[in-house]
């Protein structure tokens, strides 16, 4: 019970801190350096295709490269800052900005001539069909006579 003491003192000292620090320095310039960043994925698949939903808020998709190749996904683009505040300072920034790439490596089952890409509501909507499984093939055996 000492140690659940202890550790609560410690975050209520934490806490303290920083509301002291935030409250006196509330506008010290903030570096605005680009950061690289990387989307959020989900990736499903259905009995047809595979499908990779990636998160991209803010992203033209003039700005974002879909590449599908030997089996690799690629997925890079930017997102540039915006410049709606020309006219002041930023004091706080908390959106992120710059270059991002993703690779997955995918089954031999996909079929590399059927992808198809688009943006929706910030959200890049990716499906990779998948190749249909080959049959047996029967074969008819003849004779030389």
């Amino acid at each position: 019970m000492n140690q659940l003491r202890s550790f609560n003192s410690l975050n209520n000292l934490h806490r303290e801190l920083s509301r002291v620090f935030d409250s006196r320095y509330p506008f010290e310039p903030l570096q605005t350096t680009e950061n690289n960043w990387q989307p959020q994925v989900d990736i499903t698949e259905t009995e047809n295709a595979y499908k990779v939903h990636a998160e991209i808020p803010g992203v033209s998709p003039q700005d974002v490269d879909v590449t599908l190749h030997n089996g690799i996904l690629t997925v890079k683009g930017e997102k540039t800052t915006s410049h709606e505040h020309e006219q002041g300072e930023t004091k706080h920034r908390e959106r992120t900005y710059g270059s991002f790439s993703r690779q997955f490596t995918l089954p031999e089952t996909t079929d590399e001539d059927g992808v198809k890409a688009k943006a929706v509501n910030g959200v890049l909507e990716i499906e990779i069909p998948k190749v249909q499984a080959r049959k047996p093939l029967n074969i008819n055996v003849t004779s030389s006579d």
